[in-house]
Order: structure tokens, then C-alpha cells, then sequence
């Protein structure tokens, strides 16, 4: 009876302060005068002082201008950026009451957050006991991921679930760890594009985004900071008073490589390049420190932060980090250094990628005396299929799996009518020469069978086999499983006819890497001139597509793997190169003798798969 009659004068007295405007007040001073540290999740335990970390009082500050509907904090870890983000929920669940929303990586990250951080602030805060009560389930339908009182609730999602995002009008929401988020939440879309919906309805609704940043060009942290003020911690130096924020390139320090200890480590001036400790820089930050802005933007105010500003983390040990992430590096693990990169420095890891520059290539354009040139022994084609047009190209091979583009050629029609396939039938079988006249036609060839004209290649496969016309299927298993070029045959199709399947990820390694070869190197690519007499497709645009991929590299759970990332629009020549490739290792001639032009024999069925399978043999240049 006693609990029911608190629980009622609770209520009671909660309504009457919700229906009186608040005091000004900001989110710094509400928590310096109300909020109590709880020794479960705080290493200090006891009122919290802003003091303590300085540089939270403006971006938290900012929640409660009316200017400001998007706060944005690209932070190193260690700052204490979730103990202000429960600053800010303490502020709108006592002082100016809100529908909030605390959006985590996960619903699991969710339920963490409320049991381990929001239930213990609310509970050791005295002053948000009495608004929200014990947490209870009883006290006014309170749950793990839902908590309400006099005014607003707040809710605990996770952007993996959309359950959790159900809709339900929110005026702030705290996005945390942004750069975590998947890319959809299950089939509704982008998690913060969804929970950016729900505030539509509020003229004062706030937005506060933060994370540690990721890779570059793919950080959502990144997007944010570019588009807001771009502010940055500034601390005057001790000895020219000139404001600067910390940085890794002006840090000077000396390491013990066999005691792994550093012994000294200092920050030089960026103006007047005196070095000076930690403590000498920090010293009086609470009062000197000052956010400054590097651009001007109406309604969002973003905040970038090091770990060298924190002080809950000091410069020796941030220094320690970085040269055992650095003698992982040598090893060739770049994890550990990546890890660094994002949660000490707050940059984006840029990613080294095997990239080829396309003007090299095009400049390595040669003149060719003859259709086919000197050192040929066997021609290949491969077919890209279209929904318009048929790419092709004809390649030649010499010893060492040298190779000679002979030409790249677009044939175009309806391919819903037979003539664009005539079309192509005729040019496959087309006699190429060489300077002394002697003959060449195309000795194996793979055709794209993706698209929307399966059905078709595969029947005009089928019809062509004896002349080693094969449909292809690309596969890229991902996550560093490995695929080989030539990985396999099916015929369980409509037409029985026989699919080559192709590890393309291990056929663009093997294209890049005979592309970067040099002239006096086994594997060398040659490319033709385009003359007035002859244009054969060798042009800027076939060069952008030939190196519209780069490898990089990704890891899961620690394990580093690479993947082929687009980076250009088209791609048809890289994947014609590699259709080539396989189509050389599916014939598997012996290059390195000299071997008569081959001439194909209506008559007879290829066995080139069968000869292949059972040498056990495939070539690895």
C-alpha cells in the first residue's frame, strides 16, 4: 500500500514539473549538479564532474541549442562519449522530458547498454530515482528496452533489428557507433535514414550521431563530419599561447625496443615548434580548451577528437599501442594498426588496393605488321553477353603465357532476334593471319551466361560444342574462400549443355599480375595500336574498364582476405580478360613448343575438359 502511495505522489509531482517550462539549463550543468557515477560502470564512482573531460561540454552543449538539430562526434574510444550520451539522456528524461531513442550496432549491444549503463545511472542518480522510479517492470510498464515517465520515454534499439524501429514518434535520437550499423536493417533500409524519419513531426528535434570511423569512402562517421562545422579540440601551446589541436605527426617520442617501454614522449608546437609533455599541454585544458570550426554549416555542428586529448588515457600508453600494432605491420598483419588508426586517431583507414593506372597501359599500345602478330601460337575468345550487344574479344597466347590482344569488338542488336547471334556466330569463326599468311582461327572460346538470355547461350553453346564454345558461370565464394579459375563443369540445364564454372576473384589475380609484368618478363601483355587503317577497340575506354577493379583487403573474425571492389562504372574488359584466361587453361596446349595453327574439326567433339581432368593439370601463370 505504501509503494502504490509513493508511486502516486511520484506521478503527481513528475506531471506538474512537465507542465512547467524548465529552467535553462544545459546538459554540462544538469549533470554536474544531478549525476552521480555508479561504481558498476564508472572506475570513479561519485558526482560526475565535466571538468574531468573538458571537451564534452560543447558537443553535449549543443543538444540544447535551438539552432542546432545535428550533433556529430567522429571520437576516439577512451573519451567518454557514452557517459555524455547518458548525460544527455539524464537531461531529457529529468530537465526538458522527451521521446528519445538510443539506437546500438546490435539489439544484443541495446540490451547491454540498458542493463549495464542506463539502469545504474538511473538508479545511483537520485534525482532520476525519483523520475523513473526503481526500473521496475511495475513502475509505470517499464521493460529492458523501454523506459517511461512524466513526459517522454526512451527506447533501446538495435539497427540490425527492425522490430526495434518499429515506428513510434521520437524527438532526439542518439545514433551510437554509426560506423557499425549494417547496411540495411533486415529489408526496411538504411537504420539511421529510418530513425531520421521518426523526428519529422518535431520543429526542436535533435540528432546526435557518433562514432569511431572506419574505411574511407565507406564511414558513415566520415559523411556526417564532412557535411557540419568540422570543429576540432584546440589547446594553446605553454610556450606561444597559439591554439592547435593534438596530432600524431607532432608527437616525438623515444622507445626501448627491448625493455618495450617508452621512455620519453613529448607534442612540438605546430607554430613555434617547442616540445613540451603531456602534462605541460594539459595542464589547465578545462579552462584554455576551446572547440574551434574549420567550416560554417546552419544546422549541424560536428566534433573531431584524438585519444591524445583524453584524459583517461595517457601518451606513453598510446604510444606503446602504436609500436606493437607496428611490429605486427612488418609481419604483413595490418589489423591491429587499422584498429589503432580508428580508435586512436579517429581517421578513416585508408585501404591500399592493387591498382593499375589505366595511361600506363595505354601508353604500352604497340604497332602490329599483321591481324595476328609474331609469337602467337594460339587464339582464344570470350564473350561478354549484353541485353543490347555482344562484347568480344580475341586474344593470342605464345610461350610463357605471353599475350597479344588481337581485338576487342561490340556487335549490337535485339537479342531477342536471330540475327545479332548469326552475327556473332560468324565472327568466331573468322580467319585471322599472321605476316606470312599463315592462317588462324579461334581455338577455344568461353561465353558470358549471365544476364537475362541464359537460356539462350546455353542453346548456343550446345550447337557449337565441337568448335569448344563453352558457356561460363562466374562465382566469387567471398570471405577468402578459394575458388580456382577452372573450377568445375555442369550440364544440369535445359539444354544438357556444358557450363565451365570460373572462380573469377582467382582469374582477376591472375590478369593483374600479368598486367604489371615487364616487357622481358614471362606473362607480358602486349596491346595494338590503334592505326588509320585498322581501330581495334584498344581505346580509353576499353583501358578504363580493363582496370575498373582493385583488390583490398578485409578481414573477419581477424582472419585478413581479399576482395575485388568496382571502382569504375564498366567492367567488360576485365571480365573478358579473365574469360580468356580460363579459356587457355580449359585448352591447355603446351606453349613453350612450337605448335601448327590449329584447325578445328567440325566433325569431331572437343575433349579438351576430358584431357584437362584427367592430367590433373592447369596452368599457374
Amino acid at each position: 500500500m505504501n509503494e502504490d502511495r509513493k508511486r502516486t505522489e511520484r506521478l503527481f509531482r513528475n506531471t506538474l514539473r512537465s507542465l512547467a517550462p524548465p529552467a535553462k539549463m544545459t546538459v554540462s550543468e544538469w549533470a554536474d549538479r544531478y549525476r552521480i557515477l555508479s561504481s558498476v560502470s564508472s572506475a570513479e564512482a561519485g558526482p560526475w564532474n565535466t571538468n574531468r573531460a573538458p571537451y564534452q561540454r560543447g558537443p553535449f552543449d549543443a543538444i540544447t541549442d535551438p539552432n542546432i538539430e545535428t550533433i556529430v562526434l567522429k571520437w576516439a574510444s577512451q573519451l567518454g562519449k557514452t557517459e555524455g550520451l547518458l548525460n544527455a539522456i539524464g537531461f531529457h528524461t529529468d530537465h526538458e522530458p522527451a521521446p528519445m531513442m538510443l539506437l546500438q550496432p546490435t539489439l544484443e549491444l541495446a540490451q547491454a547498454f540498458s542493463k549495464d549503463r542506463l539502469a545504474p545511472m538511473y538508479k545511483k542518480s537520485p534525482k532520476l530515482r525519483e523520475v523513473v522510479g526503481s526500473g521496475k517492470s511495475r513502475d509505470g510498464g517499464n521493460t529492458l528496452l523501454h523506459k517511461t515517465f512524466a513526459g517522454g520515454h526512451i527506447t533501446m534499439a538495435g539497427a540490425n533489428s527492425p522490430a526495434s524501429l518499429a515506428s513510434r514518434p521520437i524527438r532526439i535520437v542518439f545514433c551510437d557507433e554509426v560506423d557499425r550499423y549494417p547496411a540495411s536493417a533486415g529489408k526496411e533500409g538504411d537504420p539511421v535514414a529510418l530513425v531520421t524519419a521518426r523526428m519529422e513531426t518535431f520543429w526542436n528535434r535533435k540528432r546526435v550521431l557518433v562514432s569511431t570511423p572506419t574505411i574511407k569512402g565507406s564511414s558513415r562517421i566520415e559523411n556526417f563530419y564532412e557535411d557540419s562545422t568540422q570543429e576540432e579540440w584546440c589547446v594553446p601551446c605553454p610556450s606561444c599561447d597559439e591554439l592547435q589541436p593534438f596530432s600524431w605527426k607532432q608527437i616525438k617520442f623515444e622507445y626501448d625496443d627491448i625493455k618495450m617501454k617508452t621512455t620519453s614522449v613529448a607534442h612540438s608546437c605546430r607554430y613555434c615548434g617547442v616540445l613540451h609533455s603531456e602534462q605541460e599541454w594539459k595542464a589547465g585544458m578545462e579552462y584554455k580548451g576551446k572547440w574551434i570550426a574549420r567550416k560554417q554549416h546552419a544546422d549541424t555542428r560536428g566534433f573531431h577528437l584524438n585519444q591524445l586529448a583524453s584524459t583517461f588515457s595517457s601518451w606513453p600508453r598510446i604510444v606503446q599501442k602504436f609500436k606493437t600494432a607496428e611490429k605486427l605491420v612488418k609481419k604483413g598483419d595490418i589489423e591491429l594498426m587499422k584498429v589503432w588508426v580508428n580508435t586512436v586517431l579517429a581517421e578513416e583507414w585508408e585501404e591500399k588496393g592493387e591498382k593499375i593506372d589505366e595511361s600506363v597501359l595505354m601508353n604500352r599500345r604497340e604497332k602490329y605488321h599483321a591481324d595476328v602478330p609474331e609469337g602467337v601460337k594460339i587464339l582464344t575468345a570470350a564473350v561478354d553477353t549484353q541485353d543490347n550487344r555482344f562484347e568480344v574479344e580475341i586474344m593470342g597466347w605464345g610461350a610463357n603465357h605471353e599475350s597479344w590482344r588481337i581485338e576487342y569488338h561490340k556487335i549490337y542488336g535485339d537479342l531477342k532476334q536471330p540475327q545479332v547471334w548469326k552475327d556473332l556466330d560468324e565472327y568466331l569463326q573468322r580467319v585471322w593471319k599472321d605476316e606470312h599468311g599463315r592462317e588462324f582461327r579461334v581455338a577455344v572460346s568461353c561465353m558470358d551466361s549471365g544476364g537475362h538470355f541464359t537460356n539462350e547461350v546455353y542453346k548456343f553453346c550446345k550447337d557449337r560444342f565441337t568448335r569448344r564454345l563453352f558457356a561460363i558461370k562466374g562465382e566469387s565464394p567471398g570471405d577468402g574462400k578459394y575458388l580456382p579459375l577452372v573450377a568445375g563443369t555442369s550440364t544440369s540445364n535445359r539444354y544438357n549443355a556444358t557450363v565451365v564454372r570460373l572462380g573469377v576473384d582467382e582469374g582477376k589475380a591472375k590478369v593483374m599480375a600479368l598486367l604489371q609484368q615487364k616487357a622481358d618478363q614471362p606473362g607480358y601483355c602486349h596491346f595494338p595500336l590503334t592505326t588509320r587503317e585498322k581501330d581495334r577497340g584498344y581505346n580509353e575506354e576499353y583501358f578504363d574498364g580493363l582496370t575498373a577493379e582493385e583488390l583490398r583487403t578485409r578481414y573477419k573474425m581477424g582472419i585478413p582476405y581479399t576482395v575485388w571492389v568496382k571502382i569504375k562504372a564498366r567492367n567488360e574488359p576485365l571480365d573478358l580478360a579473365v574469360y580468356n584466361r580460363a579459356a587457355i587453361e580449359i585448352l591447355n596446349p603446351n606453349l613453350d613448343v612450337e605448335l601448327p595453327p590449329l584447325n578445328i574439326d567440325e566433325d569431331k567433339p572437343a575433349t579438351v575438359l576430358t584431357r584437362q581432368r584427367r592430367r590433373g593439370t592447369s596452368s599457374s601463370v
